[in-house]
């Protein structure tokens, strides 16, 4: 098989392609025949070594695929070789074929693409967990979206569509205002959000903010939220300004995170909570979200936006593509 290697931790250009013997499955894995994988931010993030929990190099990042099932391991009941699949978690995705956890994979209809499934799993999972439960945003609620133009920004913004939020702010590039805006979002200068959202909300705040960055912005995000608001946080992309790891960046960011108050927030009505898909335990939950998912596909409630589509070989260009904030939207890249 092909597998995308980091040698090291550092810029784009430390992954390679590297010949790999085809791994087999063990007891409850799957080996899928990878199509399409997905571009995180947390692959890039582990690529830097800056990523909780990612192995060290030499690794292969990835952890959202779709394909076909290659073959089954031991006590695998529900599925066959063949079956077009989708999966998510862990790592290893950048790969002609990869190993995941059963749980962790299902079966998609014929009438989905590759391309649309692979664009799906991290981002609208992620999501779910941030919007529909436990974020819980209800009819009526607003909510503010961090990086509002990219793969989670677009699924969080069609699940509060579906949560019935009534305003749904978004911070982006400015050159990406035009495309958010068109989508239903009202785009906020991402500078200076907290006073738009002030300003927009007549002081009231909002009642939930997604936050992938971290660092001070977090305790900005904090602020904009009114009586019964809560952040969501899921990223430390403060602690990535650059395409290199920064020992210096990575500190000042580490320095500046917020130490919230239990008290202060008892005494204000607001709340933080944190979402790690890959360390989601609550596999029962993670299946209901994956059926409301897929049925809000077949309605036509969701449907992915893809921006681009790389070859196995220009992997380390689609990384580039997506820290030079590009991409509107799923970046993929094509292993078939």
């Amino acid at each position: 098989m092909e597998s995308v290697i980091v040698t090291r931790h550092g810029d784009p250009d430390c992954m390679e392609l590297q010949e790999l013997p085809t791994p087999s499955p063990g007891t409850g894995e799957i080996c899928i025949r990878v199509s399409k994988a997905g571009i995180n931010f947390a692959d890039i993030l582990a690529r830097m070594g800056l990523y909780p929990g990612a192995p060290n190099p030499p690794f292969t990042p990835g952890m959202e695929v779709s394909g076909t099932v290659h073959e089954v391991g031991p006590d695998v009941d529900d599925f066959e070789v063949g079956d077009r699949v989708v999966g998510s978690g862990g790592s290893g995705g950048y790969s002609t074929h990869t190993i995941s956890k059963a749980a962790t994979v299902f079966k998609i209809p014929d009438d989905v693409t590759f391309d649309l499934a692979a664009a799906f799993p991290a981002v609208y999972l992620t999501s779910y967990l941030m919007v529909i439960h436990p974020g819980d945003l209800q009819p009526g609620e607003s909510i503010l979206i961090h990086g509002a133009a990219g793969g989670v920004g677009l699924a969080a913004t069609e699940l509060a569509k579906i949560a019935g939020a009534k305003n749904i702010f978004g911070t982006c590039s400015p050159n990406k205002h035009a495309f958010i805006s068109d989508n239903g979002v009202l785009p906020i200068d991402r500078d200076n959000f907290l006073a738009e959202i002030m300003d927009w909300t007549k002081g009231k705040g909002v009642d939930l903010v997604l936050d992938p960055i971290g660092g001070e912005h977090l305790m900005q995000s904090y602020r904009c939220l009114g009586s019964g608001g809560r952040v969501c946080s899921f990223g430390i992309s403060d602690m990535a300004p650059t395409k290199r790891k920064s020992q210096w960046a990575r500190f000042k960011s580490w320095l500046t995170f917020p130490k919230f108050d239990p008290l202060k927030m008892m005494a204000s009505n607001r709340g933080v909570f944190g979402i790690h898909l890959g360390r989601w335990k609550n596999l029962d939950h993670l299946e209901k979200a994956k059926n409301d998912l897929l049925k809000w596909i077949e309605e036509g409630k969701i449907n992915p936006h893809i921006d681009k589509v790389f070859s196995k070989e220009q992997v380390s260009e689609a990384h580039h593509y997506i820290q030079d904030r590009k991409n509107i939207g799923k970046v993929l890249i094509d292993f078939d």
